[in-house]
């Protein structure tokens, strides 16, 4: 699923083929705004000049988070939205945008399969050409060890189990005496502890393919998976799912892509940001419509307003209700705090 320039695929010069970005930007954009982004894209997809057209640093960082969390509804998942593309003279980034189902709960799988996910071939993604984005990296020895190497010093910097434990401290006890929970307090507690053990069961998966004794990519994975880590014990439904959806839930905003001018503190800015907030939807050119246009919601994510915007929620086993809601503000506020505690890194 998924049109060409959605996946940032470049097709040829004309403007028109990139309609999904295009048209549903935020703010107006000129012949040369278009013609800087086509020729970025132009150079991404032939892996060409890449540090003259990606933010190198902040893309592969972006990816080393976004593949710990195992987050299907996204770029690199079946339905390939959720996300914004920020682009400055010329230059692409990445930014995180709608995590309420990481942690495998947008296709709530099997849970040792998701623990495992391959961090070389991440999620749907089998062919890494069919994401430029993602693929210059794979595309380069150079780049594939710089994205280990941060996602070694992500293990090891990121006190993963802490932040859950600091975020579960702040929201506890408002969940207890929640009179509109969708769900009861004993679920919140279950839903914790299974963000916990699945966490753990990631970390040691994760370490395990850097270090070479777990196979990482899928497949190396399907011809050698006797040394995969044992989730069985995780019900990921205890996190939240997506109670039969397709991805853009009621109410969700979806993915969005930017560009512009930077207002100096390497946010971009709303004045001069051609692409501002642009909707990159499931369903190719429908506008998200996710929000205002202030500065102070258009800060990059790796700052201090965090990298997982949007809310998390599940359907409940009788498909009438989104339930364990509390225990999806842990997860966001999870996410929040790994990417920018690895950012500070």
């Amino acid at each position: 699923m998924g049109s060409g320039d959605v996946k940032l695929q470049y097709t040829d010069d004309d403007p028109d083929s990139y309609s999904n970005i295009f048209n549903n930007a935020k703010t107006d954009v000129s012949k040369a705004d278009q013609n800087r982004l086509i020729q970025a894209l132009k150079k991404l997809n032939a892996y060409e000049d890449i540090e003259d057209v990606v933010d190198v640093d902040e893309v592969i960082r972006y990816f080393v988070v976004h593949n710990y969390v195992c987050n299907g509804d996204s770029y690199t998942g079946s339905i390939i939205h959720n996300y914004y593309l920020h682009e400055s003279g010329g230059k692409l980034s990445m930014i995180p945008w709608d995590y309420n189902l990481a942690f495998g709960t947008f296709r709530s799988a099997d849970a040792t399969e998701v623990v495992n996910d391959p961090i070389d071939s991440p999620m749907e993604v089998s062919d890494a050409s069919d994401r430029p984005m993602w693929g210059w990296i794979m595309a380069s020895e150079e780049y594939t060890a710089l994205y280990h190497q941060y996602f070694a010093e992500f293990l090891d910097t990121v006190d993963v189990t802490g932040i859950i434990d600091e975020a579960y401290g702040l929201i506890w006890s408002y969940v207890e005496k929640d009179p509109t929970a969708f769900c009861s307090y004993e679920e919140f507690e279950t839903g914790v502890a299974t963000l916990r053990s699945f966490c753990e069961k990631r970390t040691e998966s994760v370490r395990g393919q850097l270090e070479g004794t777990i196979p990482s990519t899928d497949s190396g994975q399907r011809a050698d998976s006797g040394s995969l880590v044992d989730a069985s014990a995780v019900c990921i439904s205890d996190m939240g799912s997506m109670g039969g959806g397709s991805g853009g839930g009621p109410g969700r905003g979806n993915g969005e892509s930017g560009s512009g001018e930077s207002d100096g503190s390497g946010f971009p800015s709303v004045g001069g940001s051609p692409f501002g907030r642009q909707g990159l939807s499931g369903r190719p050119g429908q506008s998200s419509g996710s929000g205002g246009d202030s500065s102070s919601e258009r800060q990059r994510p790796d700052r201090a307003s965090g990298s997982f915007p949007g809310g998390a929620s599940a359907r409940s086993d009788s498909g009438t209700s989104w339930g364990l809601t509390a225990v999806s503000a842990a997860v966001l506020l999870a996410g929040l705090a790994f990417a920018f505690l690895f950012r500070k890194h």
